[in-house]
């Protein structure tokens, strides 16, 4: 039975067997069973009632013989036909009260009807809606107490008649309505119409307690999601937020006992489905990370058809070939919504990281695809109104944000182990490049470092001698974050040592590559050690770096292991002598492997013909390429005395 007819006929159900499933869920369950409890049997009829299908007014004359209608067992008559003109009469014989002279009222049950007409011994005494040929619907409160004047206080016993309406969509799939009436004192009518508007609205608590709490879970969650910012949160967020204002909008006429148009109704219906499921697929997509275009269309036409198709068929009064033909697209879009999004769900029930809430979230098509069917029971777990599909929300609801907040709890907590990390690494990293360059005798140095969002590991020092010499030292270290920085700040610390020994470039190297051989935590270091002197005399020696270059031309300098790799790594040295304004250039592989959008690298014969540029301008057109890594660029131009004086 299709979700619109089952609201409208929650009693007329198929009652069937399920298996209790998710059994450490039922705690909460079981304490609103307690209050449940307190909600009254469900309503039998009072007296015998027949029913008839068409059209006299002479049926409501009390003299009028329906000795040949159906009997309506326990208040329970069938719908219309599809193709009739949708009208049932009812009628009652109903026991008049021995003394009515303070005042007799009608009690009257019918929580279905979109149109009536109620009479008393052949006289209207209510209508409510218009009936054809110009029907208009109009829902009223189940519970009724009418004042009619006129019952006489001879006659035993008072005909009731009943002037049923059902639009055209309510008849499609047959069903049943139920009506009981009763005359009696005013006074103790009226009370107990105050009673069972109480017991209803006491018997829609649980449910509503349910829905609330998925709503404050929503609530909860999307507070979550502006602390961590994750999109699967804020979709299942609103996903809980609008389930349960889906079901009030619904059901708020009936809990209320507020008369509501058919078209009104229809307006309710749409509203809160098309949120709910458009919010349905968006989550999906985001949570599986789906790139099938076509099936998020077919999923997306889908509750669009039903929304649409649903409104219409709602909204026509008589049966035609074209509305026969639109309810059956009513079951076949619904239908489709619910197997697509169980498709995924099984998809990914099978593989992938998500299997449990892929497990969970196939729960919820499962039971709207019972309810299509008609198979799906009301009053699970002795809580009144409650729908499998509402239960399995509920259920699904639970489990998720449980699974979802602990995702997010843990993501969160890596995020801010991850800030504090990099806060740290910012801050030794600092520490790898020199505040100011010292002067050198007879050179001009120009040093560049552009970090990267993320943080590396190069570094560069100059660190002069007692001898007049001085080191210039580059290098980058494997590995990003707080342990590349940690790493370098190892490799300078040694560094800042063996600079005060008489020690040559290969054996710095060799020195250094020993230290972080047995200190470094599975990471290796580049480095290029030069050594300069006032004469401009440099002795060079390269442990896996970018060789350096010389008036723009690359220098032949034989290159050894990185550091940290092997305790019996051995590394060679060069020793050039520079030219007057002669320029070295050294500079760390964030140069060379600058990126554009489109994937083209800087390159090494780009980084070659502007070595012979400033150290700041061979900066700014790697990183104008696209940064990818720390930039770092060196120049050393030898002035001695006598050309500065020039």
């Amino acid at each position: 039975m299709e979700p619109w007819v089952h609201f409208l006929f929650p009693e007329v159900t198929v009652r069937c067997t399920i298996q209790r499933v998710f059994l450490f869920l039922l705690a909460p369950l079981c304490c609103i069973n307690v209050f449940a409890a307190v909600v009254p049997a469900a309503i039998s009829a009072t007296a015998e009632v027949r029913y008839h299908f068409g059209d006299n007014v002479t049926w409501a004359d009390p003299g009028f013989n329906d000795s040949s209608w159906a009997v309506a067992l326990g208040g329970l008559f069938r719908l219309p036909p599809f193709h009739s003109d949708g009208i049932v009469w009812v009628r009652f014989r109903v026991p008049v009260p021995a003394d009515n002279a303070a005042g007799a009222s009608l009690w009257l049950f019918n929580p279905h009807a979109v149109s009536e007409q109620v009479f008393l011994d052949g006289k209207l005494i209510r209508q409510s809606g218009e009936l054809p040929p110009k029907p208009k619907g109009v829902r009223l409160p189940m519970f009724t107490v009418l004042d009619p004047a006129g019952i006489s206080q001879q006659a035993s016993f008072a005909t009731i008649a009943l002037r049923l309406w059902y639009p055209p969509a309510f008849r499609y799939s047959g069903g049943e309505d139920h009506v009981a009436c009763e005359l009696g004192s005013t006074a103790v009518l009226k009370e107990r119409q105050r009673a069972e508007r109480l017991s209803l609205i006491l018997s829609w608590v649980p449910l509503l307690s349910l829905d609330a709490l998925l709503a404050l879970l929503g609530f909860g969650l999307l507070g979550l999601w502006r602390w961590v910012g994750r999109r699967d949160l804020l979709w299942f967020a609103l996903l809980l937020i609008f389930y349960p204002l889906n079901h009030l909008l619904i059901d708020l006429p009936v809990i209320a006992s507020l008369p509501i148009t058919s078209h009104l109704w229809a307006c309710l219906l749409v509203a809160g489905n098309i949120p709910a499921m458009f919010i349905t697929v968006k989550f999906l997509w985001i949570l599986f990370d789906l790139r099938v275009r076509p099936l998020s269309i077919v999923l997306h036409a889908s509750w669009i058809i039903w929304n649409a198709v649903s409104f219409m068929t709602i909204f026509a009064t008589t049966p035609s070939p074209a509305l026969a033909w639109m309810m059956p697209i009513v079951i076949v879009s619904l239908t489709v919504f619910n197997l697509g999004t169980l498709l995924i769900e099984l998809r990914y029930l099978v593989t992938g990281p998500n299997r449990a809430i892929a497990a969970a979230m196939a729960v919820i098509p499962i039971a709207s695809c019972l309810s299509v069917s008609g198979l799906d029971p009301t009053n699970l777990f002795g809580i009144p109104h409650l729908e499998l599909f509402q239960a399995g929300v509920f259920f699904v609801g639970i489990f998720l944000s449980v699974m979802l907040a602990r995702r997010a709890f843990a993501e969160w907590r890596e995020v801010t182990r991850l800030r504090v990390e990099f806060s740290a690494a910012r801050e030794v990293q600092q520490r790898l490049v020199p505040a100011a360059l010292p002067s050198i005798d007879s050179f001009q140095i120009e040093a560049v470092y552009l970090p990267a969002q993320e943080v590396g590991g190069d570094f560069y020092q100059v660190l002069s001698r007692k001898d007049g010499s001085t080191w210039i030292v580059i290098g980058d270290v494997s590995g990003k974050g707080l342990k590349a920085a940690m790493t370098g700040t190892l490799a300078l610390g040694a560094l800042q040592i063996l600079t005060q020994e008489p020690l040559e470039p290969a054996e710095m190297l060799s020195r250094l590559n020993a230290q972080l051989a047995t200190s470094a935590d599975g990471g290796f270091v580049t480095c290029l050690c030069v050594l300069s002197s006032p004469d401009g005399i440099l002795k060079l020696a390269n442990a896996g770096h970018l060789p350096p270059y010389q008036n723009g031309e690359e220098i032949a300098l034989e290159s050894g292991l990185p550091l940290g790799i092997t305790v019996e790594a051995e590394y060679c040295e060069l020793a050039i002598q520079l030219a007057p304004s002669d320029r070295l250039t050294l500079l760390t592989d964030g140069v060379v492997e600058a990126q554009s959008a489109t994937g083209e690298l800087f390159g090494f014969d780009r980084t070659r013909k502007i070595s012979t540029k400033s150290a700041e301008a061979i900066a700014a057109a790697a990183q104008a390429k696209g940064q990818e890594d720390d930039i770092t660029v060196l120049t050393l131009t030898f002035a001695p005395a006598e050309v500065l004086h020039a």
